[in-house]
């Protein structure tokens, strides 16, 4: 496992992790710290593993209104983010 993940977002992810990063900075660096070093970790109200169509992410409360989708690729240690924005 890797003791730091690079996070790749998804052309569609990019414009919402940009508005997040502008409403609410210190949400966004404790969201970029947590899925670089602890992507998979469990926080209960923080982090869930999504069900139905978008089964396989997990999505991480970034605020009251914010959510990164994202699913984690442990042998290139990279965390992909599909979704981040207000909540879907």
């Amino acid at each position: 496992m890797p003791t730091r993940y690079d996070m790749v977002l998804r052309r569609s992810a990019k414009k919402g992790w940009r508005d997040i990063c502008a409403r609410d900075p210190n949400g966004a660096a404790e969201t970029l710290h947590f899925l670089q070093n602890t992507p998979e970790m469990r926080i209960p109200g923080k982090v869930k593993k999504l069900r139905g169509k978008l089964r396989g992410l997990l999505q991480y409360n970034v605020n009251y209104s914010d959510r990164v989708q994202y699913w984690v690729d442990k042998e290139r240690g990279t965390v992909w983010v599909e979704y981040a924005g207000p909540h879907p």
